[in-house]
């Protein structure tokens, strides 16, 4: 048995060897198919984390004025912010935000004498409520008529935040607080006004059918916002945790008392490192409210949102810095169940500028930094909700026109009395629009694994985050690459674990030259062009 069993294999061997050899390469080692296999990006589809909210923007200060110029002029703005429309090559008309951040005007603009500086008029807000106690719902005209436009285009969610209370309530007559002033500039004796005064303007807002999804009664209340009366650029107060608390239970007994639907929404830290760490009276902010053993814990208030306000500002001189506040702060939200929607971000500050020469910058830049803080926002912070400061910006000096809004205006004169002016995109708008115009409310984000780059080489060199719906087959993927190399996609176990309809993606540029300009693509044909932020959006099959 065993001689007969090796003189088979011998002659198969030989066989092989004599007729197979001379015409079948399978063993060259110079044939391609001996190649290592390019690692391509993992999708892991069924790897989920948060889901999302929204992507929004802030009226600021500035919409009351835009929103009161000609119908030809905020029609284009409106167009532009909250249209999901196309033109006829299939490239949006506008970026499709999801929410409307709205401001509560403290009355600066009403007064005989605000206290600002002249030049800085455009941030002097009306008032509904007067001294006497009336309202007069036609103030802030220019404001609802951006939150009508939204609605007309079909935004269903908005939120509203005060960035101090009426001058008429606080303890120096104004909206910003003097060298005398200390803590919250409001009197104690007027913190029930202020709670009557944010129900009533929110629950009017509810009256013309508006979904506020929360108000925010404080905003950055770890600065001191002091000036000299005259010398004001902006209203503001600072606030001790202890008196947030204070005035938010009796803003809680307020909503439910006049049936406010809009939950309350604190703290709106000026920087996320404010919400989990620090030592004072004014951070660490999440256990402070929401650990039950806290002297100012309010987590167990009717009406308050499970929603917590950061602003990203000045939280990203280093990459490794970026991540460590935005992973300690997922952390710490996981442990008291709450989310993270970042409710102002714009580029303050240097480090955008990565220890390069501004002068040399395009707009595109500008761009890919904020896309950067988008992605670490969601990706490493798992960010629910995620809006730019401010939608309207009117300062040209320097390269502020590319750092502080998605559409520059220019009124036609420099004063309270304009009529009209011009308006301008800017490249963080369509970049913007990469993901509020694609990843809508009720998506989830996916793990999504790049073998290229680690963590903190990824935020620096190419991002890609990725994104599917809950109750139907949308994918949408966001790469942003800030290399200066095309980068070409291959996507890891295609046609195994997953595929698209018909092979085929709908490419989506924001580039140098392009404003989220539309193209497609097959899955084995995907290439993102060097500095430029591209979404890809399929049918999973």
């Amino acid at each position: 048995m065993v001689y007969r069993f090796f003189k088979v294999s011998f002659c198969l061997l030989l066989v092989l060897a004599i007729f197979g050899c001379s015409t079948d390469k399978a063993t060259d080692p110079n044939d391609p198919k001996f190649d290592d296999p390019e690692e391509g990006i993992v999708l892991n589809l069924n790897n989920t984390f948060q889901i999302i909210d929204h992507f929004g923007a802030s009226g600021g200060f500035q919409d009351q004025w835009v929103g009161k110029w000609p119908e030809a002029t905020k029609n284009q703005v409106a167009k532009w912010f909250f249209s999901s429309e196309t033109d006829g090559q299939g490239s949006p008309q506008g970026i499709g935000l999801s929410l409307w951040r709205t401001i509560i005007g403290d009355g600066a603009a009403d007064q005989a004498n605000s206290g600002f500086r002249s030049n800085s008029w455009f941030r002097e807000t009306e008032c509904y409520l007067s001294p006497d106690g009336t309202y007069n719902w036609t103030k802030q005209a220019g404001e609802q008529w951006f939150m009508e436009k939204a609605r007309e285009y079909g935004v269903n969610k908005f939120t509203a935040w005060a960035t101090a209370p009426p001058y008429f309530m606080s303890k120096n007559g104004y909206v910003f607080s003097t060298a005398d002033v200390a803590g919250f500039n409001c009197d104690s004796d007027k913190y029930d006004n202020y709670a009557h005064f944010l129900a009533d303007v929110v629950k009017n807002y509810e009256n013309k059918g508006f979904n506020i999804a929360t108000v925010c009664p404080f905003n950055e209340t770890q600065y001191e916002w002091n000036a000299e009366v005259g010398s004001a650029q902006q209203s503001g107060t600072r606030a001790t945790n202890s008196e947030v608390a204070t005035v938010t239970r009796i803003i809680d007994e307020r909503f439910t008392e006049k049936g406010v639907n809009a939950q309350i929404m604190i703290p709106e830290a000026a920087q996320l490192k404010y919400l989990f760490e620090g030592s004072g009276n004014t951070v660490n902010q999440v256990n402070d409210f929401f650990n039950p053993s806290s002297a100012n814990y309010i987590g167990n208030l009717t009406n308050l949102s499970k929603n917590i306000a950061g602003h990203s500002y000045f939280s990203n001189e280093t990459t490794n810095e970026s991540l460590r506040q935005r992973k300690s702060l997922r952390t710490t939200l996981e442990n008291y169940g709450l989310n993270y929607w970042q409710t102002e971000y714009s580029l303050l500050g240097t480090a955008y500028q990565q220890n390069k020469d501004v002068s040399t910058f395009q707009e595109i830049d500008y761009a890919l930094w904020m896309s950067r803080i988008i992605h670490t926002d969601l990706v490493f912070g798992n960010a629910t909700g995620w809006s730019f400061w401010t939608a309207l910006n009117s300062s040209t000096f320097g390269d502020h026109p590319y750092r502080f809004n998605l559409v520059l205006w220019t009124p036609n004169s420099n004063s309270p009395a304009h009529t009209d002016g011009t308006v301008e995109d800017n490249k963080l708008l369509w970049a913007l629009g990469n993901y509020s115009r694609f990843v809508r409310p009720g998506m989830v984000r996916f793990e999504v694994k790049d073998p290229d780059y680690s963590d903190n080489t990824s935020v620096e060199n190419f991002m890609i985050s990725g994104y599917k719906s809950t109750s139907g087959n949308d994918l949408v993927l966001v790469c942003v690459n800030n290399t200066n190399s095309n980068r070409e996609i291959i996507l890891e176990e295609y046609g195994t674990q997953f595929e698209v309809v018909n092979d085929l993606f709908e490419v989506y540029t924001t580039s140098s030259t392009k404003n989220l300009k539309k193209s497609t693509t097959t899955y084995d044909n995907i290439v993102v062009p060097s500095k430029s932020i591209v979404t890809l959006r399929a049918q999973i099959k």
